[in-house]
């Protein structure tokens, strides 16, 4: 299967809530905040199957230290094809030159990203929640 895949052009919010709606991590998110998501993205990859949005995948970075890969989603119907690999490719191409790339995940990819070189870190690494979504 041959699938458009840009580093060019954004998915509108509607699709990609309803790309976020299939995930137990995202599929609360509102109109509002998918709409500031996407205004404040700029390094991110979008895989369609003709029109339809099949996958999405972004990276927060300061352009020269550090970046965070995230909200890395592909739809139910096309999961298991490579898709999720050729977005780790396309962002990891176009974070070459960071000094060091991040991501949170679930246990279950751990295997997954170990194939891009990714490791599990030996630091500790904390969070805290600003804001709750309910």
């Amino acid at each position: 299967m041959e699938f458009n895949i840009t580093t060019e052009k954004l998915p509108d919010t509607t699709e990609l809530l309803e790309l976020f709606s299939q995930t137990k991590w995202a599929n609360n998110r509102s109109v509002e905040d998918v709409r500031a998501l996407l205004k404040n993205t700029n390094t991110y990859v979008v895989i369609r199957d003709e029109e339809k949005l099949i996958g999405f995948g972004r990276a927060i970075t300061d352009g020269i230290y550090r970046a965070l890969l995230d909200d890395i989603v592909i739809d139910k119907n096309y999961r298991n094809k490579g898709l999720g690999g050729q977005i780790i490719d396309k962002l990891m191409d176009r974070l070459k030159n960071i000094e060091e790339v991040f991501l949170n995940t679930g246990e279950h990819l751990e295997k997954f990203y170990q194939k891009f070189g990714f490791k599990k870190a030996t630091c500790l690494t904390m969070t805290v929640k600003i804001k709750c979504n309910t």
